[in-house]
Formats: structure tokens, sequence, C-alpha cells
């Protein structure tokens, strides 16, 4: 899970990091928020855009978790 917003000083690296993953046959997810800057969850947390990635982020962690394990059948 990579994420950044637009405004972001590190957007670029963040997603030629995630495009070298995706090249090398690895998973990741990547998004970008519009308008995000250097740390917009834990400066503005309260704010749509902080809530919208706070949330993306809980989720792709939680279905991570929840994901069986390879060569398994689930639980």
């Amino acid at each position: 899970f990579i994420d950044c917003g637009s405004a972001e000083v590190f957007r670029d690296e963040d997603v030629a990091y995630a495009n070298a993953l995706w090249s090398s046959g690895v998973q990741a997810e990547l998004h970008v928020w519009p308008g995000g800057y250097h740390g917009f969850d834990m400066l503005a947390p309260d704010s749509a855009i902080a809530r919208a990635a706070i949330a993306a982020r809980n989720g792709w962690v939680a279905r991570t978790l929840d994901a069986p394990s390879p060569g398994t059948s689930g639980r």
C-alpha cells in the first residue's frame, strides 16, 4: 500500500516505486490523493480527503490480514 498527495513533495518517487514493484511482479496498491500535501492525513485528520485516505488504508489492512495464506484453503 502506497499513498501520497498530489501536492506531496515525494509524489513522483512514490509513483516510481509503485511502478517498480509492478514491473517486478509485486502487487501494490497506489493512491494519489488530489490536493494532498505531505502529512495531510496527520495534520488535518478530520478533512474529507484525510478521512478517505485513512479509510482506504484501513480497508487495505483489513483485506490483507483477512486474506488466506498462499497454499491454504482459508481459515
